[in-house]
């Protein structure tokens, strides 16, 4: 029998392969965005799909979002990040808004997300996942949310690359929620491979920190 998780793996699988052979050449974050009431965007969200930057196929294994709010400057939202060599790591984001979807990192948060980022199981240093987070905090962050169904962050690398992160309110998402976000992406001109979180297929990670 097929189950909801094989329909997901297999889904990802298509998406893959549809992608591979028409991979965007540019990054510019669009002019026209929705607008989002962050008010709206309740429990818990987990990031199930990426484009395997250097951030995430490296140490970062999965990524909890909660308390998610408006604030008189844009919004804020509660991170945890699970790491493959190194304690879990929580911090919370202040994003400021530029205009409709679109966001700029609070600064002074660069340290906490740089320790959860790049730090290597030696207490070295990630240059290459720096060069994401350099990115991060000194362009704009596309969102794209529905306020129930997905949550996208997406911005250009320092090599005009989209970096994008997805997140819905489960670790296992339906089709139709897939679908929601792929058309949205493209909605954008957004056209990347996606990879799964590491937690997708080890859900009891995630599942230890409530």
């Amino acid at each position: 029998m097929l189950t909801l998780k094989n329909i997901f793996h297999i889904s990802l699988l298509m998406l893959a392969i549809g992608i591979e052979i028409n991979q965007a050449k540019e990054c510019k974050i669009p002019e026209n965005n929705e607008d989002i009431d962050w008010d709206k965007v309740k429990d818990d969200w987990y990031m199930v799909l990426h484009t395997n930057d250097e951030i995430m196929k490296e140490d970062v294994i999965g990524v909890r979002l909660r308390n998610i709010s408006n604030t008189n400057e844009g919004m804020r939202m509660v991170i945890t990040e699970l790491h493959e060599n190194s304690p879990p790591q929580t911090f919370t984001s202040h994003r400021i808004k530029r205009r409709d979807g679109v966001y700029h990192r609070e600064k002074s948060e660069e340290p906490a997300a740089l320790a959860s980022h790049t730090l290597t199981p030696d207490g070295g240093t990630n240059d290459k996942a720096k060069k994401i987070d350099d990115a991060l905090f000194n362009g704009d962050i596309l969102a794209l949310c529905d306020e129930k169904n997905f949550l996208v962050n997406a911005f250009c690398s320092l090599s005009d690359e989209w970096v994008v992160w997805v997140a819905f309110p489960t670790l296992n998402p339906t089709i139709h929620q897939i679908s929601l976000m792929w058309n949205k992406l493209i909605e954008k001109g957004i056209v990347v491979q996606l990879y799964p979180s590491k937690t997708v297929a080890h859900p009891e990670l995630m599942e230890s920190l409530k």
